[in-house]
């Protein structure tokens, strides 16, 4: 709601909260959790939920008393880099269709979401125009296109900068069923009533504990004490598929891989059970065993320096990087096409898919991936596809464990090497990384493929937050988490993404 006209007197501005009281109250609510409720809470998994209502409520709030104030500055020249693109680069779209998007473009609030909305689209526009060009698209694409991401990383700079200003509270991200079970939350009866139906020769087997883990935002994970049965240790870890219209990776394409990989020694977790239909406990999950440690960082950052277990990540980067990858179950491996491009187009055709709000920054970077992945061929590996620190664990700075392999497939050595890269700088010299994983078998991987490994890693996240946000807003789940993490999360992302592009010159 705007703010109350100053024509409005008496008792008709009583009934109008202007847009900085909203925002004030929402602050407010965000200091109550950081301050009264977040420290009175025991369970992690509440501690997550909590944070992450926190980080909503400030980017709500930011949306209430930032948006507008950047919008005074940012949006005429907004409008006249995206009218410049329509005039200038786009001469080849029909004309009715450049005549309609002039007239929308000259009817648009002075408002940053309807420019963006309008900006994204000739985004598309301009990288889908040049998309079958031969040459590389560094020499051929229109100037319009790299101004549109130019503007719209500007906005997200000064929007970030403005609300940290505003915010009183940590701007850090939080750490991040349906069938059978009878309702949404997982309880240690259910789990107990599965594994007597499943392992009927042990009678007494019972699940005395179950603890969902904070974070797992494509797989749900949990913590379960087992007793009663020497068929299962006595503590295991579900790792779970949510039902979701929109389905990501699927646990059971997880299962044979892990299997291969720890039958060759790399620090996996090996699959103790495997169900791929759904049951008492839910969707299909499988059980693997518990490991020590604690997970260095969270998606967007390390908690603590890591230099030991970056090593070792180093070496086990290596050593899977030089595998046989039919070897690895995976049949289809093929070895005459950019796979590293491939990976960014299936990505590009997801966040198209299921995009929910506009982010023209994040279709430019799509378009520039893609151009440079012409520039030099790739090479072929069996790839974990998520190795950052939120998906190993560390024991006294040693890594005990790579978890997650729901992304593993065979693509590109850079897309490991360059995850790995935006976390490990901090903790660890890159040219020692590199020298640690070619000494164990890993091949020369060029710095223009790394860095766009490292690009990969975000264009990756935006797919994630897209799904979560098409799911919430189309009833496939109810889930606070999806919901929040949608609308947050793509926030972060498109700022981690623009840094990354002005780091490697691409505006």
């Amino acid at each position: 709601m705007t703010d109350i006209p100053k024509e409005m007197s008496g008792s008709d501005a009583l009934f109008a909260p202007t847009a900085n009281f909203k925002a004030m109250l929402l602050r407010a609510i965000a200091r109550e959790l950081v301050d009264k409720i977040i420290p009175a809470l025991n369970s992690p998994d509440a501690v997550d939920r909590a944070q992450l209502a926190r980080l909503v409520t400030d980017n709500l709030a930011a949306d209430l008393d930032v948006a507008p104030s950047v919008a005074t500055r940012l949006a005429p020249q907004m409008r006249r880099v995206i009218q410049d693109a329509l005039d200038a680069d786009c001469k080849s779209l029909p004309s009715e269709r450049l005549q309609a998007l002039s007239a929308e473009l000259q009817n648009a609030p002075a408002d940053v979401d309807a420019l963006r909305n309008i900006a994204a689209r000739v985004v598309r526009l301009l990288a889908d125009q040049g998309a079958g060009r031969n040459a590389p698209a560094a020499l051929t694409a229109p100037a319009g296109l790299k101004a549109l991401g130019r503007v719209d990383a500007l906005w997200l700079q000064e929007f970030c900068a403005a609300s940290v200003k505003l915010t009183e509270v940590s701007s850090t991200p939080a750490s991040s069923a349906t069938n059978a079970a009878p309702s949404n939350i997982l309880t240690a009866d259910h789990v107990t009533k599965y594994l007597r139906r499943r392992f009927p020769e042990s009678h007494g087997i019972t699940a005395t504990e179950l603890v969902r883990v904070p974070g797992g935002r494509s797989k749900k994970t949990y913590f379960v004490s087992i007793s009663g049965s020497d068929l299962l240790p006595n503590q295991v870890v579900i790792r779970q598929d949510y039902a979701l219209k929109y389905a990501g990776t699927r646990i059971v394409d997880e299962y044979r891989p892990l299997m291969m990989l720890a039958q060759r020694g790399l620090p996996v977790p090996r699959p103790l059970h495997l169900e791929t239909e759904s049951s008492e406990v839910g969707p299909p999950f499988m059980f693997v065993p518990r490991f020590s440690g604690k997970p260095p960082g969270s998606y967007f950052g390390m908690i603590a320096g890591a230099p030991g277990a970056f090593r070792d990540l180093a070496a086990m980067l290596g050593q899977l990087h030089c595998m046989d990858a039919t070897g690895l179950g995976a049949a289809d491996a093929v070895t005459n096409t950019d796979q590293l491009g491939s990976v960014i187009a299936q990505y590009q055709r997801k966040w198209r898919d299921n995009a929910t709000r506009a982010s023209p920054v994040i279709d430019y970077a799509y378009a520039w991936a893609s151009d440079q992945c012409h520039r030099e061929p790739g090479l072929t590996a069996f790839v974990h596809g998520d190795c950052g620190p939120y998906n190993f664990l560390i024991d006294n700075d040693r890594l005990t464990v790579i978890l997650d392999w729901e992304f593993a497939h065979v693509g590109d050595p850079a897309e490991d090497l360059g995850i790995a890269r935006v976390y490990a700088e901090g903790s660890l010299a890159w040219p020692e990384f590199l020298d640690i994983y070619r000494a164990n078998g890993g091949p020369s991987v060029s710095e223009p493929r790394v860095q766009l490994g490292m690009l990969t890693q975000f264009l990756k996240g935006t797919t994630l937050v897209a799904a979560s946000g098409r799911n919430y807003q189309e009833g496939g789940t109810n889930e606070f988490v999806k919901g929040a993490t949608s609308f947050t999360g793509l926030r972060l992302i498109e700022q981690r993404i623009a840094d990354l592009l002005q780091r490697f010159g691409a505006f």
